[in-house]
């Protein structure tokens, strides 16, 4: 069983960052391999240049820094993309990970046949200064919810379980002791729900 986080915020000492950790953490109690891709620490290009595209259209290869990626990613049973949400979206990174490496040729096909998230759990978890609610009355959550979770990773990845969480009501950069505790509470039930992929994952694989 293996659980990868890739996360999407320039602050090492970030929210975000302690979120992916937070699921990792939980998974690796729950006897899983995890690893976490830091995007912004690693120095990930998210521009989709003339290889990206040649590689789209049939005429050239899939550029190196792409494949090394995917081949961190291939074999993980998991996948949780953690972000902040900016303008009411994924920060450009996080959209520059998915235009370039969740691409034609590896997540999926246009023959229809299966790509590697096939069958597969993805976790989408987004930090927001909103509530929930908002989100989801505001129809921004639901926009988001279908670009994500129906049209990308559900129709086009054919993905078998896709789920947002919030981790909603939060402070950039507040140190006040109920703010960290809010942060904190989140914390906890991200390595639950680490800990819970990680048993269902074992429990799977038993059946």
């Amino acid at each position: 069983m293996k659980i990868v986080a890739v996360t999407a915020n320039p602050e090492p000492n970030s929210l975000t960052n302690a979120a992916g950790n937070a699921l990792l953490d939980g998974s690796a109690e729950g006897g899983a391999q995890t690893e976490l891709i830091d995007l912004c620490a690693e120095g990930f290009n998210p521009v989709f240049g003339m290889e990206d595209r040649e590689h789209y259209l049939g005429k050239g290869p899939m550029p190196e820094d792409v494949m090394a990626m995917q081949s961190r990613i291939r074999d993980a049973d998991v996948l949780a993309l953690v972000f902040p949400i900016y303008w009411y979206t994924m920060p450009a990174i996080m959209k520059g990970f998915l235009d370039r490496v969740i691409c034609r040729g590896f997540a999926y096909n246009t023959d229809g046949t299966p790509g590697v998230f096939a069958g597969k759990t993805i976790r989408l978890i987004m930090l927001s200064g909103g509530g929930e609610d908002w989100y989801r009355s505001s129809g921004i959550g639901q926009a988001l919810d279908n670009q994500l979770r129906e049209q990308t990773f559900i129709k086009y990845c054919q993905a078998a379980d896709v789920s947002f969480t919030y981790l909603d009501n939060l402070s950039s950069g507040d140190d006040d002791p109920e703010a960290r505790r809010a942060a904190d509470r989140h914390l906890v039930s991200l390595a639950l729900m680490g800990r819970e992929l990680a048993m269902d994952g074992k429990s799977a694989s038993r059946s």
